[in-house]
């Protein structure tokens, strides 16, 4: 590994200096080297992203950055999502993909979304041809656009908008847009094959694409399709993902810590709690005596007290304790990279009705079926309260099928996998032409539709009123709060009720009957429809002295649609131990004007060969919350032929998604320590005399620790009625220099983006933090939110629903570069991008702890840098490609300066001194979590053969094999735990042959 790292320094310190060297520009054509005069030559007008009027050149004063198929291509890239979640401005933030197997994200299982510049999915819009694309997905919180729905085969190149355009495109637009351009007029076809195969076994992934099109005089028809299919990665077929180490380090030596497995002699692995009984108090873990197994001494902690059971874990035990039960294969089996498979068929085509009039439509239908491999968990307690009615149904001591007494907890884990089966639609039919009026206009009138029709299931699931009844049959069989889910059952095909202390059903191996009883599968449905007409026209409205001065005007009427259709028992919360929702159901519509002007202001003046003003504002009416305006001004100032100052500001909004404003009352769980500020605080050094006061004021002892308490049940609810737009201020400042003398480009941009009303969950934690804080307590009106028993002090619920509630500010600097020189009889070229975030903050209502993103791998966020690199170079029919894509450093939390790689947290007994204390740098008996990530850089290299009518390609991703960083999270890795963008498959070769007629 050390020869690893070392190349991978020396191939970022002279890429670095090349980069130096060559600081390259924004897109080949938007900074592209001015042509001698003698060159001159007209350029079509064409529309660039961030603006409505047409441009002889990408000279806006918008930053924009181009991706190309050609890019994608020799990167080895699997899919559009790919190649954007790995571009500078998304790298270094968390990026929701196929790796988030088991977490619960916006869009559902599966998706992959796009988030720019950390500030979230849904506040960047994405662009299909320039118009606005619907959203796909699962469940009730279908939101951002599912670009897992566009083929690449398909795609041209990427524009990406790096400020807002509220102004120009409407709501969501606030970090950035993102205009996937396809191909449009294709003569001939092209049939290609691109495989991708990892040293290691498990994900594997293969495409298959074909096109055929058609250009004649008065028009074009072309037909697409594309078959992808990605093969699952399960943690087993990585070493680090299947073991799930404490990853824990000696406070002074720096050495690992952790305990060592005496039948392996490696660290030992900590998966997956399943097949012991928990004594909540005193937290005593026991697993039934097997006969024929072999247990630990009594010296070595086995110590338990119940005949039939030995004590196990690594809670309380001296460090020459090393047996390790926990193991099952279920952990090896659940996917790290989710499987899936996607179909879909394009078509674009356009007819010249007339001379100046031209009808045209893209169709397309995109399937998407995925899939998770997880593992579920049975939390089986013998004082189980139930949530549903507040009953508490105890299994007395007495019982046969308890043995240890009404405290004690069952943990047993089963195989339970997800599903997915999104189709999408889309169509888009319009007329456009151009009237001879002033010059030329051109007009635009089109309607688009879209809808995401999916279905999808949760896996296998527990009945939540059977599990609240225990294992006692007959009670299973009367006390059946919802109805309908347990009269059908023979209640004398378990007569003795569920041993749940019995190896057996520890370790998950139930009975058919058992299996009946417990467990169910179903499916819900989920659809989202977005439709919308626009019109619009653009030219020169007036001359100046200094050029002509361009507009652009049209307008936007836009209804969406949800319609989430959970199954009848997660609708009706009979869902127990996982997240489930009632239906999600609602509508918006909006009616929207917009303008934009383009203003020559000086020409051809000392210090100013061009100066040019551009001017753009939105209304928008929304029928959910009302109505707002948003503006923009840009100014694009060209100093000499080589340097361009520019210089962006503007307002933008993102209204409440449909799923914020209806959520059908989604409900999670809480452990109880998680979200109560009077827990244990007896023990605690930062809670105010406020909060102690407030706590005693309601008979919370100081000493209350929850033990025995089932988990808080947590709702999340719409906001219709309440929540409002979110609203945000944008600067840029750019620097752009393209000197004569070279092919070199460079473009230096600074930006800052803030945005208010921010719609968020405030979070259980926070709102009983905000009622315990309170000098007005009890009728603070976020004591209204919860709810706690009245004897045992235990929070039973909390309202959580989105509102108006944080604040972001993001500031930072992209640099990106381009550079071409002829070399050894072919031609170099360079290109580098690189984004590094100097703010990104969020702070939520009422002065809470403010969130810094910029360093850290909190929340679905990352690192402060990110960046990407190119070589390319070219010679005759070969094409030989180097490529480096970087992850900065990053920090769960600020370090102290003399902390180094470590941070001292609560103490992991590994004396008999107990848990609970505060580990300091003094103490001989504390162990130190690792809690930042490495920069992390993957490289790529590529050969390509071109032959008549042919091509031939084969590559290396990740060529050194570099894995995660890691944490001491009690997770296998900060990969999918933190930040999607992290390599979890490791080296692969891919290939591709391409055949074009």
């Amino acid at each position: 590994m050390s020869l690893n790292k070392n190349i991978l320094l020396g191939t970022t310190v002279i890429t670095g200096v090349l980069s130096l060297i060559a600081v390259a520009a924004p897109a080949h054509a938007q900074t592209a080297p001015a042509a001698p005069a003698a060159e001159a030559q007209e350029v079509e007008a064409i529309t660039v992203t961030g603006s409505r009027i047409r441009r002889s050149e990408f000279t806006a004063s918008a930053p924009i950055q181009v991706l190309t198929s050609e890019r994608a291509e020799l990167e080895g890239q699997a899919s559009i999502s790919a190649v954007l979640q790995n571009s500078s401005l998304a790298a270094g933030n968390g990026q929701i993909n196929n790796q988030y197997t088991g977490y619960n994200v916006t869009g559902g299982p599966g998706v992959s979304t796009i988030s720019l510049r950390g500030l979230g999915a849904n506040r960047t819009l994405v662009l299909l041809n320039g118009r606005r694309a619907g959203p796909a997905g699962v469940r009730g919180q279908v939101g951002p656009f599912d670009l897992g729905v566009v083929p690449e085969s398909i795609v041209e190149r990427v524009e990406i908008l790096k400020d807002g355009a509220s102004s120009v495109y409407g709501s969501d637009a606030v970090a950035g847009v993102v205009n996937i351009i396809t191909r449009t007029k294709l003569d001939g076809g092209e049939l290609k094959i691109w495989g991708s195969n990892p040293i290691d076994k498990g994900g594997s992934s293969y495409r298959i694409t074909g096109a055929y099109g058609k250009t004649f005089d008065r028009g074009y028809a072309n037909i697409s399709g594309e078959y992808f299919r990605q093969e699952v990665l399960r943690r087993g077929d990585r070493d680090d993902t299947a073991c799930a180490a404490d990853y824990l380090f000696d406070p002074k030596t720096g050495a690992r810590k952790d305990y060592k497995d005496s039948l392996t002699g490696e660290f030992k692995c900590v998966n997956l709690g399943n097949g012991y009984v928990q004594r909540v108090a005193g937290s005593m873990n026991l697993m039934p005596v097997v006969p024929g197994q072999t247990y630990p001494t009594a010296a070595q902690g086995n110590d338990s007290p119940y005949p039939g059971f030995v004590r196990f874990n690594r809670i309380g035990f001296p460090s020459t304790y090393s047996y390790a039960p926990q193991s099952t294969p279920l952990f090896d089996r659940a996917s790290t990279v989710s499987p899936e498979i996607r179909s879909t068929v394009a078509f674009n085509g356009g007819y010249q009705l007339t001379d100046n009039i031209e009808a045209y439509t893209e169709l397309m239908f995109s399937e998407r079926k995925s899939a998770q491999y997880g593992v579920g968990q049975i939390f089986q307690s013998f004082a189980q309260r139930n949530t549903l009615n507040g009953a508490v149904n105890y299994l007395p001591a007495s019982n046969p099928n308890n043995t240890l007494g009404a405290d004690a907890l069952t943990i047993s884990a089963y195989a339970s996998d997800g599903h997915q089966d999104v189709k999408y639609y889309r169509a888009v039919a319009g007329l456009r032409g151009s009237i001879d009026w002033n010059g030329g206009w051109n007009w635009d009138l089109f309607g688009q539709y879209s809808k995401s029709d999916a279905t999808y299931d949760f896996g296998k699931r527990v009945y939540l009123d059977r599990f609240v009844a225990l294992n006692s049959p007959n009670v299973a069989c009367t006390n059946n709060p919802l109805g309908g889910n347990v009269s059908n059952f023979n209640c004398s095909a378990l007569p003795n009720g569920i041993p749940w202390m019995s190896n057996r059903v520890l370790q998950g191996q139930f009975t058919q009957a058992e299996k009946d009883f417990l467990f169910f599968d179903e499916e819900g449905t989920t659809e989202y429809s977005h439709a919308y007409i626009e019109g619009s026209a653009s030219g020169d409205l007036f001359r100046l002295p200094t050029g002509a001065v361009a507009g652009a005007f049209g307008f936007q009427v836009r209804k969406e649609r949800i319609n989430d259709k959970p199954g009848t028992q997660a609708a009706t919360r009979n869902m127990a131990l996982y997240t489930s929702a009632g239906q999600t159901k609602g509508t918006d519509s909006v009616k929207e004007v917009f303008g934009e002007l383009d203003v020559p202001l000086v020409r051809d003046a000392r210090f100013m060969e061009s100066l040019d003003l551009n001017l753009s504002g939105r209304y928008s009416d929304y029928d959910s919350y009302g109505s707002n305006a948003t503006y923009k001004v840009g100014v694009n100032w060209r100093v000499f032929p080589s340097v361009t100052l520019r210089y962006t500001h503007g307002t933008s909004f993102r209204a409440p998604s449909l799923y914020e404003l209806y959520l059908g009352n989604q409900i999670g769980y809480s452990a109880q320590s998680a979200i109560d500020p009077c827990f244990d605080l007896a023990n605690s050094t930062t809670a105010s005399q406020t909060t102690r006061t407030n706590c005693a004021a309601q008979g919370i002892p100081a000493d209350y620790n929850a033990l025995g308490g089932s988990s808080a049940s947590i709702f999340s609810t719409g906001g219709i009625g309440n929540l409002k737009a979110e609203t945000a201020d944008a600067n840029t400042f750019g620097f752009v220099w393209s000197p004569r003398f070279a092919d070199l480009n460079v473009a230096v941009d600074y930006f800052t983006i803030e945005v208010d009303d921010q719609v968020r969950q405030f979070g259980a934690l926070n709102i009983l933090r905000q009622c315990y804080n309170s000098a007005d307590f009890a009728t603070n009106p976020f004591c209204s939110l919860f709810t706690r028993d009245p004897t045992k002090h235990y929070v039973l619920t909390v309202q959580n629903s989105y509102v108006n509630v944080a604040n972001q500010v993001n500031r930072g600097i992209d640099l990106t570069t381009r550079y071409g020189q002829d070399l050894l009889g072919g031609r170099l070229v360079l290109n580098s991008q690189f984004t590094w975030a100097t703010k990104n903050v969020t702070t939520l209502l009422g002065g809470a702890a403010p969130l810094d993103y910029r360093n850290t791998t909190y929340n679905f966020d990352g690192p402060g840098f990110s960046g990407n690199m190119q070589a390319t170079w070219k010679k005759d029919d070969w094409t030989f490609f180097w490529g480096v894509n970087m992850i900065g450093k990053g920090s769960d939390i600020t370090q102290p300066a003399n902390m180094g790689n470590v941070f001292p947290v609560t103490k992991y007994s590994d004396t008999a001194n107990g848990v609970g204390n505060v580990c300091t740098a003094a103490s001989n008996s504390c162990s130190w979590y690792k809690l930042h990530t490495e920069f992390t850089a993957y490289h790529t290299f590529s050969v390509k053969k071109d032959f008549e009518g042919m091509s031939a390609q084969v590559g290396i991703n990740n060529a050194f094999d570099e894995r995660p960083p890691a944490q001491s999270s009690g997770q296998f890795r900060v990969g999918t735990a933190a930040i999607g963008n992290y390599d979890m498959i490791g080296r692969r070769i891919f290939m591709s042959v391409s055949k074009k007629w």
